[in-house]
């Protein structure tokens, strides 16, 4: 098992997650904070948490997108910081659709959880990333084609990107932490 953390734009200092940390806890239930219909819910009544399991296909990006940039909206996330946010999980979930599992293996999913952390009188949102595939080996590069700029991307959007990558076993998968950057509280 391996680890990779990178520090990115508004992080003081690295912090490492144990591999062997139960992440159980860190997935939630469904939303809540429902408010009358078409009404949408004050930001302090909803749900600080959101986590979604989708087949990895391309399909689930639009999805995904989707369902967070709602989330964020509700949670009243400043809109420069929310896009930041939409990027980052897009590319880690476009990684995990494409790099974590060859053509003609059995289907896999992607898991993302995201969840609202106090810091210092502000707020930042830890979304995890987790597919069920393996690592692959870096595909040969082709000439011309734009590649290798997603973890940077990542990296300058995001306070910290760490990544963890799972054993041996078939369903380890690797698991991508995104921390952004604080945004004030409401």
């Amino acid at each position: 098992m391996a680890r990779l953390v990178l520090r990115g734009r508004g992080a003081s200092h690295s912090r490492v997650v144990p591999a062997h940390r139960d992440q159980s806890e860190d997935r939630a239930g469904p939303p809540s904070g429902a408010g009358p219909a078409g009404a949408a819910p004050a930001a302090s009544a909803v749900a600080h948490t959101w986590e979604i399991r989708l087949p990895a296909v391309l399909e689930t990006l639009g999805l995904v997108r989707t369902g967070l940039r709602r989330r964020l909206g509700q949670l009243a996330w400043p809109d420069d910081a929310a896009l930041d946010v939409l990027l980052a999980v897009n590319e880690a979930v476009s990684n995990a659709v494409e790099h974590a599992f060859p053509p003609g293996a059995p289907d896999g999913t992607v898991e993302i959880a995201a969840e609202v952390e106090p810091v210092g009188g502000r707020r930042r949102l830890r979304v995890r990333i987790r597919d069920t595939g393996r690592w692959l080996p870096r595909p040969v590069p082709e000439p011309d084609v734009n590649r290798r700029r997603g973890l940077p991307m990542m990296t300058a959007l995001m306070a910290e990107v760490l990544i963890h990558r799972g054993g041996q076993a078939p369903d380890d998968g690797t698991t991508v932490t995104l921390l952004s950057p604080s945004v004030p509280t409401l």
